[in-house]
């Protein structure tokens, strides 16, 4: 075999191995995205958001409550390195309005957070409204 025959046989052989690699890691990474918003918008971590909200404001999510409703923002969902799993919780649909919780699973199934980080107009936004 002509050895121009061989390096273009190898050159392809190591194209199609890094090709291979490259779309193995983009399946892990996208089940592990899957993973993150299943757990992110789950019933167990849906009740920690709610909580956690109806605490700070009895009347959340009534006609009289300021924060009338939240949503995950799925784009902000990561592991944190001490543990749990960061979920940036959007309210009233506002993107400036957040409330990060670290949520951390239970021995039972449910979730808590071991912290919580408001963001900068949370504050002002609850103010001003009442």
């Amino acid at each position: 075999m002509p050895r121009k025959k061989k390096v273009k046989r190898l050159l392809f052989s190591i194209a199609a191995l890094i090709g291979i690699g490259i779309g193995g890691f983009a399946v892990h990474q996208h089940q592990e995205k899957q993973k993150m918003i299943e757990i992110a918008t789950s019933e167990e971590a849906r009740k920690v958001y709610v909580d956690f909200i109806k605490k700070r404001e009895a009347q959340a999510f009534t006609e009289n409550g300021i924060i009338q409703s939240f949503e995950i923002d799925r784009d902000s969902l990561e592991y944190n390195p001490m543990g749990g799993l960061m979920v940036r919780v959007v309210l009233n649909g506002k993107r400036n309005i957040y409330i990060s919780f670290n949520l951390i699973e239970n021995d039972d199934g449910s979730y808590h957070s071991a912290y919580f980080i408001g963001s900068p107009d949370l504050l002002d936004f609850l103010e001003r409204e009442k």
